[in-house]
């Protein structure tokens, strides 16, 4: 579990160094195609393509901005599912130290569950790096 949370919290200030560096300069881009959409001297076709230029960066900064959220959701539970073992595990000890650990047999069944949960999280994981590999190489061909 703490090198899923390792690897979450060094994806995370990755993408959170992505956005910031992507943020500064769409900024600037988007300040030049709003100089474009203001200017007379502007043809539509300079007009059209700075709109949807504009919409491209704001689209691009949120789609980043929306893939920085899910991972910040998924540090937290992912340090969720952590301290829940942790306190499964204390429980089992605290049990098998009063000899009521033959008598609970449920707790086997909730660590079965975290466990599941951190497959889960794991794919999921998984499943974003996937799609951002996807992105990117979408993002290259269409460059």
């Amino acid at each position: 579990m703490d090198e899923i949370l390792e690897m979450l919290e060094k994806t995370t200030k990755r993408m959170q160094k992505d956005l910031d560096e992507n943020q500064h300069w769409a900024l600037k881009q988007i300040e030049n195609y709003d100089g474009i959409l203001k200017s007379k001297a502007s043809s539509e076709a300079q007009k059209v393509r700075a709109l949807l230029g504009k919409t491209l960066e704001y689209d691009r900064l949120e789609r980043l901005s929306s893939q920085l959220s899910i991972l910040y959701i998924l540090q937290m539970f992912a340090f969720k599912v952590k301290v829940l073992k942790i306190s499964i595990d204390s429980i089992k000890e605290q049990l098998a130290q009063s000899e009521i650990l033959e008598k609970a047999k449920g707790i086997e069944d909730v660590e079965k569950k975290i466990d599941r949960l951190m497959i889960l999280l794991e794919t999921q994981y998984e499943s974003m790096t996937k799609i951002e590999e996807d992105r990117k190489k979408d993002v290259s061909y269409v460059s």
